[in-house]
């Protein structure tokens, strides 16, 4: 018996040690980078959501899984954060709240913004896939820097899954 729950211990203990090593780890090098992001260009793409929303909506951010491994010397580039998260989101409410009709539902239902990467769920172009919109909630679950050039495509994206929730 004393065997037994010797190994299932072990066995536990060794599939909770891969399980930490197969998580990506954000060094330092990410964080600085990440830091100088958050203090330099992201107060304005802030505040471009918000006046697109029409009022001050919370927008969280997971900055903690938007920065992978090895990219800190991408993140000031625009393409990075913005052309691919930051700027649709804000466009899609440009045009979600482009009329008296489209403000109002946002003032009353949009109650905050998530925004996150989460690589086993975020989709690689099917942009409505990886956006929510539950309990006034807007999760955003993009990945960044990728398919720069999709940037029409998450703005519908945007746009069809909140007008749906609205």
């Amino acid at each position: 018996m004393l065997s037994r729950r010797n190994a299932l211990a072990t066995a536990a203990l060794l599939l909770c040690a891969s399980a930490v090593r197969a998580e990506p780890t954000v060094g330092l090098a990410e964080r600085r980078a990440i830091a100088a992001y958050r203090e330099g260009r992201y107060p304005a793409q802030q505040k471009a959501i918000q006046d697109a929303a029409g009022f001050p909506v919370p927008v969280e951010v997971a900055w903690d899984q938007l920065t992978i491994p090895g990219d800190d010397k991408y993140y000031s580039d625009p393409a990075y954060f913005e052309t691919t998260i930051f700027e649709p989101l804000a466009a899609g409410l440009k045009q979600v709240g482009r009329d008296p009709m489209g403000r109002d539902a946002l003032k009353a239902k949009l109650k905050g913004i998530r925004v996150r990467y989460d690589e086993k769920t975020a989709p690689a172009s099917n942009y409505p896939n990886g956006l929510r919109f539950d309990a006034g909630v807007l999760d955003v679950n993009w990945r960044p820097f990728a398919n720069v050039a999709d940037y029409k495509d998450r703005v519908e994206a945007v746009v069809k899954v909140l007008e749906q929730g609205l």
